[in-house]
């Protein structure tokens, strides 16, 4: 997933800024957690397994913190920190660095993302939360190790209704990105009709029970779709074909085909000759895959 570009971007960072921090011994009273931190939670197991690490060969690697008034803000660390915190241990080693908020930002997520995997909701959060640092959400994108649409996929978590969001909170492990990205097109296509919304919050205390699949809420919700009001179009999605706000055709998704309406006018004879050929080499690469 993020792990391997999250533990690169990681490694690079606070290799740079212990080479240009200084080393010191810290009171762990002041020090503050990051406010921008992305995990909500801290899994009690994997924290006793570090402390108990602690315990027995001290401190590998000091954790990274700036200046911040008369106290110190955790820049890359927290869990170890915490652990200093449950062994009643007065200081923690430490770097001490002026970093940019927008190093600040993506060390944090960096270094979550590396050191435990964190879940797709944590980090759509986080991405959220740092996103203002980055006016081109393309270079965000790449800073953290991921092309746009996945990204897009962890931002939908931001569409979705208060009582989903509320039990995330909670555990967020609940739900996927995918999934989440899933919900998202749903509701938009019905405009976050009340029938749509209470078929979701069904299908929610279905998942919450165990008694649903996160991949069958909405395959649930166009079924009742289907069986109230006959819609036929529940499994139907548009997509529209945009480019540097100019709508250049759109796309009919069903569950078995895809319908294409393009923008033809200005295009010659050889660039239709492309787009079809285009079009002809991804169904025959579909064909292969298929009976391979």
């Amino acid at each position: 997933m993020l792990n391997l570009d999250a533990k690169e971007i990681l490694s690079n960072f606070e290799s740079q800024i212990a080479l240009k921090g200084h080393y010191c011994l810290i009171d762990v009273n002041l020090i503050d957690p990051n406010p921008d931190q992305p995990r909500t939670h801290y899994p009690e197991e994997s924290l006793n397994n570090l402390v108990k690490s602690i315990q027995e060969n001290g401190l590998l690697h000091p954790i990274i913190v700036k200046k911040s008034g008369d106290r110190y803000q955790i820049i890359a660390g927290e869990r170890r920190w915490r652990a200093h915190l449950i062994l009643n241990k007065k200081q923690i080693e430490a770097i001490v660095r002026t970093v940019d908020d927008q190093s600040h930002a993506i060390l944090a997520l960096a270094e979550n993302i590396a050191r435990e995997d964190l879940s797709d909701y944590e980090i759509g959060k986080a991405i959220r939360s740092i996103e203002n640092n980055f006016p081109n959400k393309k270079d965000l994108a790449a800073m953290i190790g991921l092309n746009r649409t996945d990204m897009y996929r962890y931002l939908a978590f931001d569409s979705l209704p208060d009582f989903i969001l509320n039990d995330l909170n909670i555990n967020p492990k609940l739900l996927s990105r995918s999934a989440a990205d899933k919900i998202k097109k749903i509701l938009v296509q019905h405009k976050n009709s009340d029938s749509v919304l209470s078929f979701l919050e069904i299908a929610w205390r279905l998942l919450k029970r165990g008694k649903l699949k996160q991949t069958q809420i909405t395959r649930f919700i166009e079924k009742k779709l289907k069986e109230v009001y006959g819609i036929n179009q529940a499994a139907t999605e548009n997509v529209l074909l945009n480019e540097n706000g100019n709508q250049l055709g759109r796309v009919k998704q069903t569950e078995n085909y895809w319908t294409v309406h393009l923008n033809v006018v200005g295009v010659n004879e050889h660039q239709r000759e492309q787009i079809l050929n285009f079009i002809r080499k991804l169904l025959n690469e579909q064909s292969g895959s298929v009976t391979s």
